[in-house]
């Protein structure tokens, strides 16, 4: 992609284009570039040299509010790459003959021990973690203005063998065993009167963590119980309403956020911030399946005329979550959580906290002739998976 001032009618023409087309790299991997650089216009613009920076960064701020009002901001940046290039200096290079533009190429290797990109923000806690490239023309005077291009790009951790293959087996279908996590808890429809009781079991392969933005199966079993009652032929009443509590009818009925909880660090202070992203692909997919048992009737052992209504009803669906990896560094933690909330009446819904750890999916692309800035790395993580100021923001004074 070519970086450069807006188009504009009275604009001039750019002293330098950078071209560095919109991939996610992976850390570990060698990355490329070039600049094109107007030698003509670089001449009469006066810019004496240019220089090519790779800068990687992790900025947490904490807002403390105080007693009188006003607000305290900690800051604190940890630099994670600083890397110059000298690509050009006046009278050094000229281009071929019959052109005016000279490119440039230049090429870095990524540390292989970065964090992925990142963002968060809560009024109170912001924290971002950024990659960019930045192009610079010196030009000599107090008045005058080094030309430059910056573009922001996205960063992945590397996935290790055993991430690799737990990415290949889910998406070859789970075969192994469930892991459950398990909610129980007694509801009534008032603050009088006997309790039913309703369960919710998640399942999900049994696997410590799972690669991002991956499909990953889920069960979700749910089982009520009504309150002890005189035998009935139905679970319904009069009205043929369900008895309380019955079961979600509809995978949709069941509501999935992914929690993130983000620790933060600066020098002074150190909070959490929680933050909720809907996910894609859950339970409202036309995708999810279901599966009811017929109702039960369970009497009870001392009195045969009284029992209980049993329904259970289970959900099956797939979850991929395209999110930055689980990552923790000196300043900076991010953590996620999956909320299952299942509705029943009268403010009696249950809400089912799971927590997940989230992998690197992509291994580092090998060091060879193929010029990665490019040609992405083979089944990159697609673009829409990061904000677009990842990927978009470009701060130009060409």
């Amino acid at each position: 992609m070519l970086m450069s001032p807006k188009d504009g009618s009275s604009s001039p023409a750019p002293v330098f284009v950078l071209c560095f087309p919109d991939a996610v790299r992976v850390a570990g991997q060698t990355i490329q570039g070039r600049v094109e650089l107007d030698l003509a216009r670089a001449q009469d613009d006066g810019v004496e040299d240019v220089r090519v920076i790779l800068e990687g960064s992790i900025v947490t701020t904490i807002i403390e509010s105080n007693s009188d009002g006003s607000d305290t901001k900690h800051q604190r940046t940890v630099h994670l790459i600083d890397s110059t290039q000298s690509l050009w200096q006046r009278g050094a290079a000229f281009p071929a003959p019959g052109s005016h533009i000279l490119p440039l190429p230049f090429e870095f290797t990524l540390p292989d021990n970065l964090p992925p990109s990142f963002t968060f923000s809560l009024p109170q806690q912001q924290a971002q973690i950024s990659y960019t490239i930045e192009i610079v023309g010196s030009r000599r005077g107090l008045l005058r203005k080094d030309r430059r291009v910056r573009k922001t790009f996205a960063v992945l951790p590397a996935a290790s063998p055993a991430q690799l293959e737990a990415k290949t087996s889910l998406k070859q279908g789970w075969n192994g065993p469930w892991k459950a996590t398990v909610l129980e808890q007694k509801l009534r429809p008032g603050i009088w009167g006997d309790y039913a009781h309703a369960r919710v079991e998640v399942k999900t392969p049994n696997m410590a963590s799972f690669p991002r933005a991956t499909a990953v199966p889920l069960k979700i079993a749910i089982e009520t119980r009504t309150k002890p009652m005189s035998r009935t032929d139905t679970p319904f009443d009069k009205a043929r309403k369900p008895l309380f509590p019955a079961p979600p009818t509809e995978p949709s009925d069941v509501k999935l956020h992914l929690h993130r909880e983000a620790h933060i660090r600066t020098q002074r202070r150190s909070e959490t911030g929680n933050d909720c992203i809907r996910t894609l692909g859950s339970l409202g997919d036309t995708s999810a399946k279901r599966v009811a048992s017929p109702p039960e009737w369970i009497p009870d052992l001392e009195k045969p005329d009284r029992g209980v209504w049993k329904r259970t009803v289970q959900f099956e669906t797939s979850l991929s979550l395209p999110y930055a990896p689980t990552f923790s560094t000196e300043t900076l933690e991010c953590k996620y959580f999956l909320r299952f909330t299942v509705p029943f009446p009268s403010r009696n819904d249950l809400q089912l906290h799971v927590p997940i750890h989230l992998d690197p999916a992509h291994a580092c692309p090998p060091p060879d002739n193929i010029n990665y800035a490019f040609i992405p790395p083979e089944d990159p993580p697609p673009l829409h998976e990061f904000p677009p100021s990842y990927l978009t923001a470009i701060d130009q004074t060409n």
